[in-house]
């Protein structure tokens, strides 16, 4: 039988799982390991990707600040300025945007496993548990007091990435000079302090060890499944996506990849991510100007259950603004998806993208309420269809 906390503590020996790092490799292997011990059928798929979001980073602000810095050369840097806009509010509203794709680009690799249905005749219900298991770039802008007013500090970004274009087009129209010249060296400050403050914690420290972000949700969806692959009913898919904290580049790609080939009335995700501190949350809402909701089935199943004498004291309903999960993408193509994570009282996700995020702090509560919660909403599901 799997074991969640034999399997973490496998996992995080590791010192960190950072994307296309010879340590993310080693991971990968040991979860086609435990896929395989627990009958899997295994494959990897690979995609290309930036290692971290600090190469994103670099090329939003370094385009844009180029761009600005040219627009008193050539008409033409207006242009660029708004691309380089354009590109970011994409991002950080956790769309594909293209800057994925910039230079330089590594190879990741989702490692996903399959125990197809077994039953003849009707279409069997196809499950999909997912979990990301690269770790994090540290990063102040996610310690906790900067955790609490992230959502307000990106939007105030965009927005000023907004008043960018504006005030590049002024310029470059003759208007409001020089005052608007002012206002272009000043943004351009900001935006190089921006950039330093959300990379300096990678450049000075490297990954986290990942042991809540997140190796609990891994071990979050391997343990479910071994409690649901002997359904017959049940065309069961663990996926183990990496590059999520690059910009959720990996679940990206397998969804783009399958989706066209599922039944939507007969599809459904569950999203395990940071359930190793604070309490167990059924998230109803994410984004950062573009609000996703989690309006679907899978989710109303959980409510339910969240009302009932065995889970109403052991998980919560909640939001989270703070990035967003994979199953951000299953939302945007209208696929039933049940997104769990644990937060704390305060709302917030305790140690992420920090160097504490070690296992020996981990609360592994959250983790074993969101397995039974997991089971028990897949469950309803398949008898409900």
């Amino acid at each position: 039988m799997f074991s969640p906390k034999s399997f973490l503590r496998d996992l995080c020996r590791l010192p960190h799982r950072g994307t296309a790092r010879p340590q993310s490799t080693e991971a990968a292997r040991l979860l086609q390991t435990y896929l395989t011990e627990l009958g899997a059928a295994v494959r990897t798929e690979s995609f290309q990707t930036p290692r971290t979001y600090v190469t994103v980073v670099g090329w939003l602000i370094g385009g844009l600040l180029v761009s600005l810095a040219l627009v008193p050369v050539s008409g033409v840097a207006v242009g660029l300025v708004w691309y380089f806009v354009w590109l970011a509010w994409r991002y950080f509203n956790w769309r594909y945007s293209f800057v994925t794709r910039f230079p330089v680009q590594h190879t990741g690799h989702n490692v996903i496993g399959h125990w197809p249905a077994q039953m003849a005749g009707e279409k069997p219900l196809k499950v999909i548990l997912m979990a990301h298991y690269d770790t994090a770039p540290v990063s102040l802008l996610y310690s906790p007091k900067q955790q609490a007013g992230f959502r307000t500090s990106l939007i105030i970004s965009l927005m000023l990435m907004a008043l960018a274009g504006v005030v590049a087009t002024a310029e470059a129209a003759g208007a409001g000079l020089p005052y608007i010249t002012y206002a272009r060296y000043a943004l351009m400050a900001y935006f190089v302090l921006q950039a330093l403050t959300g990379t300096a914690g990678y450049f000075l420290t490297g990954y986290t060890n990942g042991a809540s972000d997140n190796a609990t949700g891994v071990a979050a969806a391997l343990a479910t499944a071994d409690r649901l692959r002997h359904d017959p009913n049940l065309d069961l898919e663990v996926v183990l996506t990496d590059a999520e904290e690059a910009g959720m580049i990996g679940a990206y790609h397998y969804v783009e990849a399958h989706r066209k080939s599922w039944n939507p009335a007969r599809t459904v995700a569950i999203n395990f991510d940071t359930l190793g501190a604070g309490k167990l949350t059924v998230v109803e809402q994410t984004g950062t100007l573009e609000t996703l909701r989690y309006n679907n089935e899978l989710t109303q199943i959980a409510r339910q259950l969240l009302q009932t004498e065995a889970y109403q004291n052991r998980a919560q309903t909640g939001r989270w603004h703070t990035a967003d999960f994979d199953s951000a993408w299953f939302v945007r193509h209208r696929i039933p998806v049940l997104a769990l994570c644990a937060l704390d009282e305060n709302g917030q996700m305790p140690r992420i993208h920090q160097p504490t995020d070690t296992l020996d702090a981990v609360d592994f509560k959250p983790m074993h309420d969101a397995i039974d919660l997991a089971e028990a909403v897949i469950l309803v599901m398949s008898d409900e269809r």
